[in-house]
């Protein structure tokens, strides 16, 4: 109390005692009050939680049963094959020389910035100059992927409303990869391996430290508030029922996975084998100031799959325990230079 305020009571205290053991009843009456609000707000809170992530996981569930109803290699060979081969020999034209290339039909990417298949796409046509407009896609209803009737992510888009679309990010990776003169790098083992270690292993150990806990699954929802395009109601309904979901995925599905595979044991700190992963990486593949790649001087297919995941959590508190503690500093920044970040 301030000495005004004691002073007061004083006095008060002095002409009527009664009144200030009122006025004790009544604040205790109004700290219960305060209490029961807060308690009353916390059990509501994780009650929504509860009942979202229940809902959400239903949809999650339904979600996966819809997207195996079309795979990815169907879907792009139901597109108009000559509008394709146009798109894709513009994409060739574009790789052998960026400065005179012609205008395009036009390219949209598909994506969530948190999904790492979809930073594998961004980070090919990043590295060799392919113009692209980026739409980023709400998770929860997508709506922006009504035009396709495709569910999954990423997806690209040739042409506008009356174009051709390509999904799924290896069939994206390997279609574009033999137009820029990389389809040797698509038969090469050494290449192939680390590239189902960025899908699978990366992919899954970052998935489960990103959402280990509600907590920082909430927090990895945090990049949606950066879209206007995206109604306020969307972005609450996503964190108070996605949060939950990838939750519950993390623990329940990733993690068991890991387990089963062998990379991961009970008692294992999650953050701990991420770092170990990462610096396998490296080591194996010999990264160094005189090997700067996976592809020697330059970057190949496996460099840009395993650099697109990792940018699915840039800035994020991941990302940045992973440039401090983990020899991948050195790589990621020659990456950002040849990407343009």
């Amino acid at each position: 109390f301030s000495a005004l305020g004691a002073q007061g009571l004083g006095t008060l205290w002095h002409r009527s005692p009664s009144a200030l053991a009122q006025l004790g009843c009544g604040a205790a009456m109004a700290a219960r009050a305060q209490m029961s609000l807060g308690r009353k707000l916390a059990l509501g809170f994780s009650a929504t939680t509860v009942v979202g992530g229940a809902g959400g996981y239903l949809m999650y569930k339904q979600r996966l049963k819809d997207n195996k109803s079309v795979t990815a290699e169907v879907f792009n060979a139901s597109q108009n094959k000559e509008k394709m081969d146009a798109a894709l020999a513009w994409v060739r034209k574009v790789a052998a020389q960026p400065a005179s290339a012609p205008s395009g039909p036009g390219l949209e990417v598909f994506r969530y910035t948190t999904c790492p298949y979809c930073g594998k796409a961004k980070a090919f046509l990043d590295y060799y100059g392919i113009p692209h407009e980026t739409i980023e896609v709400e998770p929860m209803f997508k709506s922006q992927l009504a035009p396709s009737g495709y569910k999954k992510l990423p997806q690209l888009r040739f042409g506008g409303d009356s174009g051709v679309w390509l999904v799924d990010s290896d069939e994206i990776v390997d279609a574009l990869a033999e137009q820029v003169g990389a389809g040797a790098q698509l038969r090469d083992p050494a290449v192939q391996r680390w590239r189902r270690w960025a899908r699978e292993s990366l992919v899954r150990h970052i998935t489960l430290n990103i959402n280990k806990t509600l907590l920082s699954a909430w927090q990895g929802y945090g990049y949606i508030d950066a879209f206007d395009s995206i109604p306020l109601a969307n972005k609450l309904f996503l964190k108070v029922v996605g949060a939950p979901v990838m939750y519950m995925v993390a623990t329940k599905k990733t993690y068991p996975t890991l387990v089963k595979s062998g990379e991961l044991h009970d008692g294992d700190d999650w953050q701990t084998v991420l770092r170990q992963q990462v610096d396998r990486f490296v080591s194996e593949v010999g990264i160094s100031e005189k090997k700067p790649f996976h592809g020697g001087a330059k970057p190949d297919i496996a460099d840009l799959d395993v650099y697109g995941v990792f940018q699915s959590v840039r800035g994020h508190a991941v990302y940045e325990d992973l440039l401090q503690n983990t020899s991948i500093g050195p790589w990621m920044a020659r990456m950002d230079k040849l990407t343009g970040k």
